[in-house]
């Protein structure tokens, strides 16, 4: 199987829906005031631009792969999903001062056109608020049974905490070097928040078995791991024209992502680099590249990415759902193991 076309097949049923939602989230804005229509229209823009919906697919196949069906109901949750995900990327384009976001304006930049910086940085965090306010209507007007909208919305409420807490050690480790204990503290609440929040209120309102529910929560943190582990890998060693992105930027901006760690713990030249921060050149691009590559650091990173990969292979092997459902999850996790060879 592969996973990208079962991504596919369900991002065109869950965009119908989130669509849907957004259009009334801009009309709603219109009616309260014109500028606030337009600061909608533009929170839908970014929404819709392309990019799989990962995490609202999640939530739907696990649902599906314990009973075995698709409903409204879930569909709905799963726009819920899709937007609390992106006011979390709302959030994190503003910290981190990003200026595209798949192959477009971020939202806050989008904004800023309207008067000035402050202006976008301001509105799109309130718009990132509305989009998370949002996604917990979404939940709560689905349908389903009280006692499991109540546990689903435990869920987020608690998974969106750990992830904003996460962002602010992102943000500390900028201004001093973690060893890798710290970074497995902060990565644990980072992706892995996302993946448990989006497989497990999948299980939750499937009412999967609590064996299951345990399985699927530690193979989300191992997911979460490898993915981690793997995108910052892409941001450093990635070209351009594969990413989108001009490589080493989260180094520029004294990221400490775990291969950075790793190296820094052998190469004092890349700690000097690291102080000075800063746009890179295409020398000092490579430069950096080669002191990560050449002390070990990246082959190290790749291995421990590799081992989380494998242990939610296992967990997700092990659980209930149907094989359908365990041979996407399987598919994904495979390329996230497979690309990391891309990147030498």
């Amino acid at each position: 199987m592969d996973y990208t076309d079962v991504l596919d097949s369900y991002d065109a049923i869950i965009e119908i829906d989130l669509k849907s939602r957004l259009d009334e989230m801009v009309k709603e804005g219109q009616e309260y005031h014109p500028f606030l229509g337009d600061v909608y229209d533009a929170t839908r823009e970014f929404v819709l631009r392309g990019g799989r919906r990962l995490s609202a697919c999640s939530t739907l196949i696990v649902f599906k792969g314990f009973t075995g069906q698709i409903d409204d109901r879930i569909v709905r949750v799963c726009s819920g999903i899709e937007l609390y995900r992106h006011s979390i990327l709302i959030h994190d384009d503003i910290v981190d001062g990003e200026d595209k976001r798949r192959g477009g304006d971020t939202l806050h930049k989008t904004l800023a056109k309207s008067f000035d910086e402050r202006f976008g940085a301001g509105s799109a965090m309130f718009a990132g608020n509305i989009l998370y306010a949002m996604a917990n209507e979404c939940l709560l007007q689905s349908g389903f049974e009280q006692n499991r909208i109540v546990d689903a919305g435990k869920l987020l409420a608690s998974e969106f905490k750990a992830v904003n807490e996460s962002q602010i050690l992102d943000m500390l480790f900028e201004y001093r070097d973690p060893d890798i204990k710290e970074w497995e503290t902060m990565a644990g609440r980072r992706a892995a928040s996302l993946f448990k929040a989006s497989m497990l209120v999948g299980a939750l309102l499937a009412s999967a078995p609590e064996k299951d529910l345990e399985l699927l929560l530690n193979a989300a943190r191992h997911i979460g791991f490898a993915f981690d582990i793997q995108d910052d890998i892409i941001d450093t060693f990635a070209t351009q024209e594969q990413y989108g992105r001009v490589p080493c930027g989260d180094i520029g901006k004294k990221k400490k992502p775990l291969h950075v760690i790793l190296a820094l713990q052998k190469e004092e030249r890349l700690a000097s680099i690291m102080q000075e921060g800063g746009v890179l050149d295409d020398s000092g691009i490579k430069y950096v590249q080669s002191l990560i590559r050449d002390c070990g650091a990246l082959d190290k990173a790749k291995s421990i990415s590799r081992e989380h990969a494998a242990q939610a292979e296992k967990l997700i092997s092990m659980t209930d759902m149907n094989q359908d459902a365990k041979d996407f999850f399987i598919s994904f996790i495979k390329f996230v193991d497979e690309s990391l060879n891309w990147y030498k």
